[in-house]
């Protein structure tokens, strides 16, 4: 009994870990990562998406290099976009951006373009599940003491690395850290939907995580964005 147990609990550990996967290069590096925020002119964000939808959406899908363009609205102000892109190298970054594509996208958006910031980052933990949608995004920058950085960064990444893993809901996880400035992390969850949302910030595991990163956090800023929806890529 006690080696069927065994057995068992081993068998449910592999099923839970085989829905997640990291995101790697095939030489098993980690890809380039950056954030890009764009902002709209007043009330012109749905045609951005538009034009992004038409005119990028179906070379990119196209393009092995661009792994993932996770791009969410905030809830607050609905003409900034945030995204997240991860590319499997600089020269999938450049193939991407310099597609007639993306200079046809460019152009088009340009008189409704009120602001663009691009963000280079480390990925730190790219985590996510094989497949999926989700709905709920938030993203939170942290500011945190160089002293306290190692220690801080095992932690959210451990943290990041077993919600994907456990959680059912919890869609992807991802920690980044600025190249200029890697005290300054920014990070995105996506959630299959409130519910998940709700039950993984009122879990056990999730009150232990802050309860460790707490001590450690000297600045913090939270930022929800409009219900989403984003499919997981399968690129990687």
């Amino acid at each position: 009994m006690k080696k069927f147990l065994a057995i068992l609990g081993v068998m449910i550990m592999l099923t839970a870990t085989a829905n997640a996967k990291s995101i790697r290069t095939p030489e098993g590096n980690m890809p380039r990562v950056q954030w890009a925020v764009v902002e709209s002119t007043v009330g012109t964000m749905s045609q951005m998406i538009e034009m992004g939808a038409r005119i990028l959406a179906p070379t990119t899908a196209k393009e092995s290099g661009t792994y993932a363009l996770y791009g969410v609205i905030e809830r607050d102000n609905p003409n900034l976009m945030r995204l997240l892109e991860i590319y499997e190298s600089d020269e999938a970054y450049r193939i991407h951006s310099t597609s007639p594509a993306f200079q046809q996208y460019r152009a088009e958006r340009l008189p409704i373009l009120a602001g663009l910031k691009l963000l280079p980052v480390n990925g730190i933990v790219l985590e996510q599940k094989n497949h999926g949608v989700g709905k709920v995004v938030q993203t939170r920058r942290f500011e945190i003491a160089p002293a306290n950085l190692a220690t801080f960064q095992k932690i959210i990444s451990d943290e990041a690395v077993r919600a994907v893993r456990d959680d059912s809901g919890v869609m992807g996880a991802f920690v980044t850290a600025e190249q200029p400035r890697p005290n300054f992390l920014h990070t995105m969850i996506i959630f299959s939907d409130d519910k998940a949302a709700q039950k993984y910030f009122s879990s056990n595991a999730y009150k232990n995580f802050r309860k460790q990163v707490e001590p450690l956090i000297q600045v913090e800023k939270v930022i929800d964005y409009q219900p989403t929806k984003i499919i997981l890529s399968e690129k990687f």
